[in-house]
């Protein structure tokens, strides 16, 4: 028994120190789209109304973050820089970029 029991705390001992690692696509409260390769990743993303959601673009080339609807445009985004967008009423949002009009995205917003 006691063999059961040293190995349970030093098992808690470990998880009560260790980091636990935040997704990519989810860092201290925001959701992260990352650009590159010409792609937005990931997509779709699904986030709750008020949520932050920050684009960085990772590519080579500039980009924009445009909705079809032109609700949102980041306008251009030279590589490394990066644009947020808070999302204020549910709904499924498609966005492109003005540059690589082929490059398509959809974020999903619920309450």
């Amino acid at each position: 028994m006691r063999t059961i029991f040293g190995a349970s705390a030093a098992f808690a001992v470990a998880l009560a120190t260790s980091t636990i690692a935040i997704p990519a696509t989810e860092s201290a409260g925001k959701t992260v789209i990352h650009i590159k390769d010409f792609k937005y990743k990931p997509t779709p993303v699904h986030v709750r109304v008020g949520e932050r959601v920050h684009f960085v673009n990772d590519d080579d080339e500039a980009h924009t973050v445009t909705a079809k609807d032109k609700s949102f445009d980041s306008e251009g985004l030279d590589t490394g820089k990066s644009w947020d967008h808070v999302f204020t009423k549910p709904g499924t949002y498609a966005y492109f970029c003005e540059l690589h009009p082929y490059m398509k995205a959809t974020v999903l917003v619920t309450k």
